[in-house]
């Protein structure tokens, strides 16, 4: 088991009850030979009040809005104090593409060319694509203007510092996803999407209900995914 190159960490955001999620992303990885550690501190109950007082701004935010959140910036604390380079993070939904490991090694050569600081998504989360106008010829990773949902994506050194620092000062107010795009853009840090992308969100496409709001039917969630990604797909032309 290790992790791939240039990947010094692979953490996984989990709840612990939602145990059939960690059997699959574990089944996943570890039939590719991927080393990896869940990230388990902070689940709703065991918030510490002290932590939440000084993290979490303002009422919008539901428990498992706050726990996932907390969840993502420990992982970053965790890199950030055993000096990762860059870490790929996944939440415990994610279902990884038949070709994950080869394409994400041919990404990983154009990711080490990346400056820092940066943020690489490998998700289609949110049914965003690069327009087929703008792919080029053996090229996996695009600049782009805006990030995608915090399922699956790579976070180098600089980044997880200027992250850090923003929330230490401002706290969290927005869903995590929703709170990293707005500071990179901020801080001027650069996000690139994979294309094409090797990860689906499974509370997105019908595997698992959402952990986070309240979902349609499994059935329907497939059915939708499926339309949308068709229809944002034949958008991007």
């Amino acid at each position: 088991m290790q992790t791939p190159l240039g990947i010094d960490a692979i953490f996984v955001i989990h709840a612990a009850s939602l145990a059939e999620r960690r059997k699959l992303i574990e089944a996943q990885l570890s039939a590719l030979g991927l080393r990896h550690e869940f990230i388990l501190d902070y689940d709703i109950p065991a918030i510490p009040q002290a932590l939440r007082d000084r993290m979490i701004r303002g009422d919008s935010l539901s428990p498992a809005q706050q726990s996932c959140a907390l969840k993502h910036w420990h992982a970053h604390v965790l890199a950030d104090q055993r000096g990762c380079e860059r870490v790929l993070v996944l939440e415990d939904d994610v279902i990884l593409a038949a070709d994950f490991r080869a394409v994400f090694g041919r990404a990983m050569k154009e990711e080490l060319a990346l400056a820092a600081p940066h943020v690489t998504f490998l998700g289609c989360g949110g049914h965003y694509y690069v327009p087929r106008k703008d792919l080029q010829a053996g090229r996996l990773l695009y600049r782009r203007d805006q990030g995608k949902f915090a399922d699956s994506y790579i976070v180098d050194r600089a980044a997880v510092k200027r992250r850090l620092q923003w929330l230490e000062q401002h706290g969290i107010e927005r869903p995590i996803d929703h709170q990293f795009e707005a500071i990179d853009r901020e801080l001027g840090t650069a996000m690139y999407w994979l294309e094409p992308p090797i990860v689906e969100q499974g509370s997105h496409n019908g595997r698992f209900p959402s952990a986070l709001v309240n979902s349609h039917p499994l059935w329907f969630q497939a059915l939708q995914f499926r339309w949308k990604k068709l229809w944002r797909r034949k958008g991007m032309a």
